[in-house]
């Protein structure tokens, strides 16, 4: 019996390992130029660099090469979601291998999804740590974190209404971001102008219930951008 569990216990560590070396999810990477010699993409992660620094390693100017990622499929700017690992020596090209033409870190991407459109003067919602990518200026919006949730729980008299402070965060490629916050409670600032664009946040879910803690990453908002 004992040898059993020792063995179960075992093939569960094996397999966690293995789950760990096939990839990181769920990173916010950006394409900001492309490698001349062999025209593979040049990653950023601008949500995510220390934890890419400290699961991947550093990497100058925290720019990484995407060994499997072509220029042809993309463009400078671009966001995507992107599972990524240390690409193998097998797995790098020979202009990469022996005539590079940076001393960037080399990454596989396992698999990348295109981020949501940022679509104006339409209600769009973003959830926690995700973003919407709009092509016409390069530009992306994320949700970044939510604070002092104070709004009245379902169920429970209050006094006032309450408020949660939504926290984004707007970018451009090359640019430094943007920090704004907007509230759910019209007493404070509920829109925001920033570059010609207004952002008013119209919700935030999920509501509170008394006696249930909202997880940072269950949140999802909805505001609508409009050109000012």
């Amino acid at each position: 019996m004992v040898r059993l569990v020792i063995i179960s216990v075992l093939f569960s560590f094996l397999l966690a390992c293995e789950e760990s070396h096939d990839g990181n999810k769920n990173y916010v990477a950006r394409i900001v130029g492309f490698d001349p010699n062999c025209s593979t993409c040049i990653l950023e992660f601008p949500e995510d660099s220390v934890r890419v620094k400290d699961e991947i390693g550093q990497s100058r100017n925290n720019y990484y090469i995407a060994v499997n990622m072509a220029r042809g499929e993309f463009k400078v700017g671009q966001m995507v979601k992107a599972d990524i690992r240390k690409a193998a020596a097998d797995e790098l090209k020979t202009c990469i291998a022996l005539y590079p033409s940076n001393d960037y870190q080399n990454i596989y991407v396992s698999n990348w999804n295109q981020y949501d459109s940022l679509l104006l003067n339409d209600t769009v919602s973003i959830s926690f740590h995700d973003c919407l990518y709009y092509p016409e200026n390069q530009m992306y919006l994320c949700l970044d974190s939510v604070s002092g949730d104070s709004r009245c729980p379902k169920g429970v008299y209050c006094f006032w209404a309450g408020n949660a402070a939504v926290r984004f965060k707007l970018g451009k490629c090359n640019e430094k971001p943007v920090i704004f916050t907007l509230n759910t409670n019209s007493q404070f600032a509920t829109y925001e102008t920033v570059d010609g664009f207004i952002y008013k946040l119209i919700s935030l879910s999920p509501y509170p219930t008394a006696g249930h803690k909202i997880n940072q990453k269950d949140y999802k908002a909805e505001l609508v951008v409009t050109r000012e």
